[in-house]
C-alpha cells in the first residue's frame, strides 16, 4: 500500500506471511536506470509489517517502485507533490465503516473497485476499519488483514496515496475514549498498518498529523487516544494547540479537518454532544476570529450520508461532509432534518457507499469544491457544490 507522498519522499507499506528479506527499489520513470535500493527484514514483533520510506526524491516527478520478497514481486507508481500540483484540481475519495458481514456487493467486485474507478489523487479511510470489540492489538491485526484481502483494495491503494485515522470500533469499545485498557495496543497496531506522515508529537501520543497535497492541507485528527469525556476534551491540550497553530500558519487554499465523528451530530462521543461541543466551538471561534478561509470537515461514524452547514460567525459556516458507510446497513435520515443538516440519505438496502471531494484551483472563480456521494448499487447519489464565497475565499 502506498502511503504518504510528499515533494521529496514516499512511504510504502507491506506485509509478508512470515519473516523474510524484502527489497524495495524506487526509480524515476524518466530515468529508470537510476535505481535506489533498500533492504529490510520483516519479523513477528511488528506482525511482519514494514513501512519503507523512500527519501531524497524530486518534486513533481513520476516514480515506479518494485518490491521483491522471495519469489513474489509487486510494483506500483506514484507522483511526488510539488509547486506544479497547486495549479491543478485535486480529487480525493474517502470512506469508513466496513463490516464484512454486512457487505451486499457481488463477491466478484467491491466498493473498493468502485472507488478505484474515480481515479483519485488520494484515499482516506476514516475509521471503523475494521470493527473490533476491545481494540486489542491482535483483534486489529486480524480484522485489518481480512479487509485488505477484499477484492479491489490492493488495486485501489497500491498506487494511490492512502491515509487513515481510527474511530471507536477500530480503537476500542463502542463510543470509547482513550481511557480503555487496550488504548496503547490500538495505537501501536495503527502505526504498524498505516503509513501516515507521522503519529502525534514527540511529547504527545496519538495518530494525528497533517499532509499537504497540492493546494489542500489535510489535518487528520485523533479524537480517541487523547480523548477524555470527563475532562470534556476530544483532542487534548497539545493536539488542540497543534491544530490551531497549523490552521493559522497554513498556506493552502483549502484546509480539511479529517474526523472519525461528525461535527454536527449530538451524541456522547460526537463533536456536537455534551462532552466535546465546547471544544468544537472553540475551534470554530478560532477559525472565525483569525479569518481563516477554506476550512471544511469530512467525517464518518453515522452509517448515513449527511451534510452539515454549521454557523461559526457572522455569515460564516463550516461544512461537514459524511458519506454513507463502506459496508454497513444505512440509517434512515432524521425527519425533520435538524436545522444545521442540509442533506441526508440512508436506505436499509443501500449499504455500500463512499464519498468524493474535488478541490478546484483559485483560477476557477465559480466553483471551489464539489462533494459527491456514491453507492455501489446506485452509482452517483448526490452532488453538492460550494463556491469560493461559501468558504470565504477571495
Amino acid at each position: 500500500m502506498l502511503g504518504e507522498v510528499s515533494p521529496n519522499s514516499a512511504a510504502i507499506w507491506l506485509r509478508t506471511e512470515k519473516s523474510m528479506e524484502v527489497t524495495l527499489q524506487v526509480s524515476p520513470l524518466e530515468k529508470p536506470e537510476e535505481i535506489t535500493t533498500q533492504k529490510f527484514k520483516t519479523d513477528e514483533k511488528s506482525d511482519f509489517t514494514i513501512i519503507a520510506r523512500s527519501q531524497n526524491l524530486a518534486p513533481d516527478k513520476h516514480y515506479r517502485y518494485l518490491i521483491t520478497a522471495g519469489e513474489t514481486k509487486a510494483e506500483g507508481f506514484f507522483t511526488t507533490t510539488g509547486p506544479a500540483r497547486k495549479n491543478k484540481s485535486l480529487r480525493m475519495v474517502y470512506g469508513y465503516g466496513y463490516n464484512t458481514k454486512e457487505n451486499k456487493m457481488d463477491p466478484t467486485t467491491s466498493i473498493f473497485v468502485e472507488m478505484a474507478k474515480r481515479k483519485a489523487d488520494a484515499v482516506f479511510f476514516l475509521g471503523d476499519f475494521p470493527y473490533t470489540t476491545r481494540g486489542a492489538r491482535k483483534e486489529i491485526h486480524a480484522g485489518t488483514k481480512e479487509l485488505r484481502e477484499v477484492i479491489g483494495f490492493k488495486e485501489l491503494t497500491r498506487s494511490t496515496p492512502t491515509y487513515g485515522i481510527y474511530d471507536d470500533h477500530d480503537f476500542g469499545p463502542n463510543d470509547c475514549d482513550g481511557t480503555h485498557e487496550f488504548a496503547d495496543e490500538a495505537l501501536l497496531a495503527f502505526k504498524e498498518y498505516w503509513p501516515n506522515p507521522s503519529y502525534g508529537l514527540p511529547n504527545d501520543k496519538g495518530n494525528y498529523c497533517s499532509q499537504v497535497i497540492g493546494d489542500v492541507e489535510f489535518f487528520l485528527l485523533d479524537g480517541r487516544y487523547p480523548a477524555r469525556m470527563k475532562e470534556k476534551t476530544a483532542l487534548g491540550k497539545t493536539q488542540f494547540a497543534w491544530l490551531c497553530k497549523g490552521l493559522k500558519k497554513s498556506k493552502s487554499r483549502y484546509k480539511v479537518l479529517v474526523s472519525g465523528t461528525q461535527f454536527g451530530r449530538a451524541k456522547r462521543d460526537g463533536w456536537a454532544g455534551e462532552n466535546y461541543v465546547a471544544e468544537r466551538d472553540r475551534i470554530f471561534s478560532f477559525i472565525n476570529d483569525n479569518g481563516i478561509s477554506g476550512v471544511i470537515g469530512i467525517s464518518g461514524d453515522v452509517h448515513r450520508n449527511d451534510i452539515y452547514k454549521l454557523p461559526i460567525g457572522k455569515n460564516r459556516f463550516f461544512y461537514d461532509f459524511t458519506p454513507g458507510a463502506l459496508s454497513r446497513e444505512s440509517r434512515t435520515p432524521p425527519n425533520p432534518l435538524p436545522t444545521a443538516m442540509i442533506y441526508s440519505y440512508g436506505k436499509k438496502d443501500d449499504v455500500n457507499l463512499f464519498g468524493e471531494i474535488e478541490f478546484y484551483p483559485a483560477t476557477k472563480k465559480d466553483v471551489a469544491i464539489v462533494f459527491r456521494s456514491f453507492s455501489g448499487k446506485n452509482g452517483l447519489i448526490h452532488e453538492h457544490t460550494l463556491s469560493p464565497a461559501d468558504l470565504n475565499l477571495e
